[in-house]
């Protein structure tokens, strides 16, 4: 059975639904695995004032065994007032999560007023524009409350477009704890496959694209030597 991953956020719970959820889509041979957190555990107060645990937050999703390998991240936006709001979590997760690109759900029962809400917070207009630019770079699919089961199933049965890096970042991933013993330059030999994988997921980085040129060079090598053999 193909295995999905799922996380979400509200601050009332949603067991009944996910669970509706995944037996939908076992139907489909499409198994489930899904994780809820509530925002209120991470609430804090610093001098009388209630604030939200973003590092505790942030600690609790790296725990999460797939928590690099998601294929839907889905938030309420109405959840602790006046401390935060799903799209404040939506752009903490994508900071902590950078290779994720399939779209997020924001749901909420007033789902029209919500992108006014997220643009107009503050009357500086550089902020606005700002915050209209972290709307666009999150990808929200923007839902009503009530329909958030029917969309969760659709989105969860899109496929993702295929990506060879993305596939390359999820199996380092699976062997986190395997180690390079040869083959490569000697400068990745002891190297764990997570500390490979989190070099890929840094985009621009030198060591990554370095690492990515080796790697062909590897592959071509070797596929060039496998048809030595067999000639």
């Amino acid at each position: 059975m193909n295995q999905k991953y799922l996380i979400l956020i509200d601050d009332r719970p949603q067991k009944t639904k996910l669970e509706q959820i995944k037996n939908a889509l076992k139907k489909d041979g499409i198994e489930l695995i899904y994780e809820e957190y509530n925002p209120t555990k991470f609430r804090k107060n610093e001098n009388g004032e209630p604030l939200f645990d973003k590092n505790l937050f942030i600690q609790e999703l790296e725990q999460l065994p797939y928590f690099k390998r998601l294929d839907s991240i889905v938030c309420d936006y109405n959840l602790i007032k006046g401390v935060i709001d799903g799209f404040e979590i939506i752009k903490i997760i994508k900071n902590a999560n950078t290779n994720y690109k399939k779209q997020i759900i924001l749901y909420s029962t007033n789902i029209d007023a919500v992108i006014d809400k997220i643009i107009r917070r503050d009357d500086n207009f550089n902020i606005k524009k700002s915050n209209l630019k972290q709307l666009m770079e999150c990808n929200i699919d923007f839902i009503k409350k009530n329909d958030y089961v029917n969309e969760v199933i659709k989105h969860i049965k899109k496929e993702k477009p295929f990506s060879f890096e993305d596939e390359l970042i999820k199996w380092f991933d699976s062997r986190k704890d395997d180690k390079f013993n040869s083959l490569l330059p000697i400068k990745y030999q002891g190297k764990k496959f997570e500390e490979i994988a989190e070099c890929l997921r840094k985009t621009e980085n030198y060591d990554s694209i370095e690492f990515k040129k080796d790697l062909v060079e590897q592959i071509i090598a070797y596929l060039s030597k496998i048809n030595g053999l067999e000639a």
